[in-house]
């Protein structure tokens, strides 16, 4: 793996940042103002964060027939309003 280092005008950093996290092989983003470090994670990070948080819950348990489920979601997506 390789680190790379870059020096990017304050006003330039959030722009910087949101397209280096669309990017899939960008494992980390580090962000030093000064002498502090802020890490930041990958969006795969982040979906692997809520998967774990979320094990052992015991979310939709309640749904017997999931295909059913669905159907009723699309329904709602359907309604006029």
């Amino acid at each position: 793996m390789t680190t790379l280092i870059i020096t990017v005008d304050d006003e330039r950093t959030e722009s910087l940042k949101k397209i280096l996290k669309d990017i899939p092989y960008i494992k980390n983003i580090a962000v030093k103002n000064g002498d502090e470090v802020a890490t930041e994670s990958t969006q795969l990070d982040k979906i692997k964060a809520i998967l774990n948080a979320s094990k052992g819950k015991g979310l939709f348990q309640d749904i017997d027939d999931p295909a059913e489920w669905q159907r009723n979601i699309r329904k709602e997506w359907d309604r006029d309003f």
